[in-house]
């Protein structure tokens, strides 16, 4: 089998990104490329140093964003889902944003460096940290003038990760189910985006998973199946153990 040449092998990184949605900004081609997380791997800190890529400088039609995601003890943070936003989302959007705010999406390498280049329109920009592990958190960055750079760093912490298995009451795998995992009463309450179930409930994938982002403690957990039947209410004590917990509906 013949090998790529350094030419096919950028093309083929530059496809991956495209179909992945807005890549980030160039990089300097001679810089090699940002070691990251394998996709099935969950977010974690990282020890040590990591060597960063030079970023191409913005011109008079562009501004430059660069985010050091770091811990409390400044371990850079690997896996964080990020996205560059031109409108401020509702409370409602923040763990998904309306798509056409959303400029660019980046998910943190090993470094934990993200980085984005906007169209210099003078407007105020923001960020977005959320995916499996974080609580979605959005920071005000400065406004997009041409040829401006915005580099700061930013705290956060990763949240361990709830993985549940659908079944029906035969023991067959629900794809799309509704499920919701929410603080108990009484419980130590966590940061909830929007009201009611909204911010706490999610689909299953064709496999019958579906992960929550949320500290260790007490919560209720509400299933149905796609047509809102089988329906399940239980109270869990969840102790962020990632190993998957089965979830069985009743008998429709």
């Amino acid at each position: 089998m013949k090998s790529c040449s350094p030419f096919t092998a950028t093309v083929l990184v530059a496809a991956l990104l495209a179909a992945c949605g807005n890549p980030p900004p160039p990089l300097d081609p001679d810089a090699g490329i940002a070691e990251t997380l394998r996709p099935d791997e969950a977010p974690r800190a990282i020890s040590g140093e990591f060597s960063m890529p030079t970023i191409a400088a913005p011109n008079a039609q562009s501004a430059l964003y660069v985010v050091h995601l770091r811990n409390q003890k400044g371990q850079a943070i690997a896996g964080a889902r990020t996205m560059l936003l031109q409108n401020r989302p509702a409370s409602d959007y923040m763990r998904e944003p309306v798509r056409r705010d959303v400029i660019a999406t980046y998910k943190s390498p090993k470094h934990g460096r993200v980085h984005f280049m906007a169209t210099a329109d003078n407007k105020p920009k923001y960020l977005l940290i959320t995916g499996n592990g974080f609580q979605p958190t959005l920071i005000d960055l400065k406004s997009a003038a041409p040829g401006s750079t915005d580099e700061r760093t930013v705290r956060i912490e990763i949240t361990p990760i709830c993985t549940m298995i659908i079944l029906d009451h035969r023991g067959y795998l629900v794809d799309n189910a509704l499920v919701t995992m929410k603080p108990a009463p009484g419980s130590k309450p966590m940061r909830v985006v929007g009201s009611g179930n909204v911010g706490t409930s999610q689909r299953s994938d064709d496999a019958g998973e579906v992960k929550f982002t949320r500290p260790i403690g007490r919560y209720v957990v509400i299933a149905s199946n796609s047509n809102y039947k089988g329906k399940i209410q239980t109270t869990i004590d969840w102790d962020g153990d990632p190993a998957p917990i089965e979830v069985t509906l009743k008998k429709p």
